[in-house]
């Protein structure tokens, strides 16, 4: 299969905003999900939020999830953070991942993805495309469509620069 060509912009654009939120913590949780009970502090816990490939070498992009447990029904939940529920990656790469698959194939869509700089396996791509996600806002930039958590996300990474 020929490589997939990639504006340099829209790869800068996507790396940059995925690499803002390196390090980034994620402490907001008003009250229990569950029972609405107050919550005190439990933990932190690490997450992966993606894998970026510059110059051949993978660079894995963490946040930390503060935990909090109910003081009234003893359950344990995360803060509010860019993760859909049972997915090992941020939000916005999820998004890219489901946008995409509607118009490539998940093998295509996997290669798309790896010009842009992010490591995401057809598997991933083909199951993500495959669940029910809330709708995904997108928008037409350099000829494709690509979802709106992405151009936030990197609007927000060009502010902070």
């Amino acid at each position: 299969m020929r490589p997939v060509k990639v504006p340099p912009m829209l790869q800068a654009l996507v790396q940059t905003a995925v690499v803002s939120v390196d390090g980034k913590a994620f402490a907001e949780l008003p009250a229990c999900p569950a029972c609405g009970g107050a919550v005190a502090g439990y933990d932190w816990k690490e997450r992966k939020f993606a894998t970026v490939r510059t110059e051949g070498e993978d660079r894995t992009v963490m946040v930390k999830v503060r935990r909090y447990q109910c003081r009234k029904c003893g359950k344990i939940s995360p803060a509010k953070a860019p993760f859909y529920p049972d997915t090992r990656m941020g939000s916005p790469v999820v998004d890219l991942c489901v946008v995409l698959a509607r118009t490539m194939t998940p093998g295509r869509s996997a290669q798309f993805l790896q010009s842009l700089g992010l490591v995401v396996d057809r598997g991933s791509v083909r199951d993500l495309s495959a669940r029910t996600f809330p709708e995904i806002g997108t928008t037409e930039i350099f000829g494709m469509v690509l979802p709106r958590s992405i151009i936030s996300l990197s609007m927000v990474a060009f502010r902070n620069l």
